[in-house]
Formats: C-alpha cells, sequence, structure tokens
C-alpha cells in the first residue's frame, strides 16, 4: 500500500503543478528516472544493502511502483533544475533528503529494511549519486534548453499568479 501511495502522491504533484505543455517536453525525464532508479534499487538489493519488505508488484527483489513514484520525481527535480551551479547542488541536496525522508517512512511503516552496515546517512550520500546522473543524463538527453526554458509551472506566468 506505501508504494501505491508513494507512487500516487508524487504523480499528483506533477499533474497539478506542472502545465501539460511542460509535461510533454519533459516525458523523457520519467523514462530515464524510472529506469535508473530501478537499476540504482537493484543493484542495492542484489548486493544485500537493503530490501524492499511489502511490495504489490516486484521484479528481482524490486517493487516497480517505487520506481514509478521515482519518474514523477525525476520530473519534478527536472522541471525546477536552475541553470546556476551553487543552487543545482542545494537542488541535489534537497531531493535527495526527501528521498531519505521516504525511506526513513518506509523503514517506519517496516516496508524497508537495511542490512550489512547500511545506514541513512549512506543512504543520502547514494541518493545525491543517483539524483546527479539523474540530471547529468536529463540534461544531456534533453538538452538545457528544454530543461531550463518554458513555463515551469499552472498557477505563475512571468512571475506572476494566473488569474482565473
Amino acid at each position: 500500500m506505501e508504494n501505491i501511495i508513494w507512487a500516487l502522491s508524487l504523480w499528483a504533484l506533477v499533474f497539478v503543478l506542472i502545465p501539460l505543455e511542460r509535461l510533454k517536453q519533459l516525458w523523457p525525464v520519467a523514462v530515464i528516472a524510472y529506469i535508473w532508479m530501478y537499476i540504482m534499487n537493484f543493484t542495492f538489493v542484489y548486493l544485500g544493502y537493503y530490501k524492499f519488505t511489502k511490495q504489490i508488484v516486484e521484479l528481482f527483489g524490486v517493487s516497480l511502483l517505487i520506481p514509478l513514484g521515482g519518474a514523477a520525481g525525476g520530473i519534478l527535480l527536472m522541471n525546477w533544475f536552475p541553470r546556476n551551479p551553487l543552487y543545482k547542488i542545494s537542488v541535489v541536496l534537497l531531493f535527495s533528503g526527501f528521498m531519505g525522508i521516504a525511506s526513513y517512512i518506509y523503514q517506519e511503516l517496516h516496508a524497508f529494511q537495511m542490512s550489512l552496515g547500511f545506514n541513512h546517512l549512506l543512504h543520502f550520500f547514494v541518493n545525491v549519486a543517483g539524483v546527479s546522473v539523474l540530471a547529468w543524463l536529463s540534461l544531456g538527453i534533453l538538452g538545457e534548453d528544454t530543461i531550463y526554458e518554458g513555463n515551469k509551472t499552472r498557477f505563475l506566468k512571468d512571475g506572476r499568479l494566473l488569474r482565473g
């Protein structure tokens, strides 16, 4: 159940916050994020550092719904990814922190278990690396103009709130 809530919550944010035109530009990010998140989770599950204990649909020990939520998270990340290098670092750290909070909640709900000395601090640094690679791949595949330009939210246009 946690996996469904995770995926639906993130996709709800995507559809509420991001204009449809922008989603049409960023859909490849969802594919990249899904594949990348699955690969990362599979690697760490295979190595025995963690496991998912409550899964509805899985492939080789990894829930297929967790990367589905990650695909939405990837769109959210890249939609507001800044040009400024210092802000990029801040956004990567922020999103990695959100993923760390999610893993903590999953662990408290007994849906995620770490082992072999793996802990939340190590998981945070893995998330920083993973989010950095996702950003790099997305920028490389979609191009800087697609990532940095365009109307990023349904509620603001040119810095002003939309009316009506």
